[in-house]
């Protein structure tokens, strides 16, 4: 399988994906996994328009996203994965999904918490989030932020995110 980018965005498909990610890395798909976008027509539409032409779009469950890649569905395609949740990526390595690093763009900035800690201008996590990035560190899934392909990534995130949230 040919996936060149897995990335945790609460905005899944949107401008910095569309313009700078995905010329940069010559995706020919993106697979935003989502239940909510998925089982919606309007959601759905949505990430349509924001997806650079030319370029093939899935929005998918996980569980529809879990049975295609282990099909090995989209081989011949350059792809990155998109999803709003690290939570989905935990999901995927549980069911044998190799996720060899996770870029974290835009994470809880929208839904904050009283628990949320600011780990960098685009990175807010809660608790619940932080023991799934425990979780995918532990699994051996390497974890960078880094919000534009242009940017420093913050290339050892799971340290940074545990001072932080002392």
């Amino acid at each position: 399988m040919n996936i060149l980018n897995y990335r945790v965005d609460d905005r899944l498909v949107h401008g910095c994906v569309a313009t700078m990610w995905v010329p940069k890395l010559h995706i020919e798909r993106v697979i935003c996994i989502d239940d909510e976008s998925a089982n919606n027509p309007m959601l759905k539409n949505a990430l349509r328009m924001a997806t650079p032409n030319g370029v093939f779009l899935s929005v998918l469950t996980h569980e529809k996203a879990i049975e295609n890649l282990k099909a090995d569905r989209y081989q011949n395609q350059s792809v990155m994965i998109v999803a709003k949740s690290p939570k989905t990526f935990l999901k995927l390595v549980e069911n044998g999904i190799a996720v060899p690093m996770l870029t974290l763009g835009n994470l809880g900035n929208i839904d904050k918490t009283a628990d949320s800690v600011v780990i960098s201008r685009y990175i807010t996590v809660n608790d619940e989030e932080a023991e799934i990035l425990k979780q995918l560190h532990e699994k051996g899934v390497e974890l960078e932020a880094k919000l534009q392909p242009t940017d420093d990534s913050i290339s050892n995130f799971y340290q940074v995110m545990m001072e932080k949230r002392k």
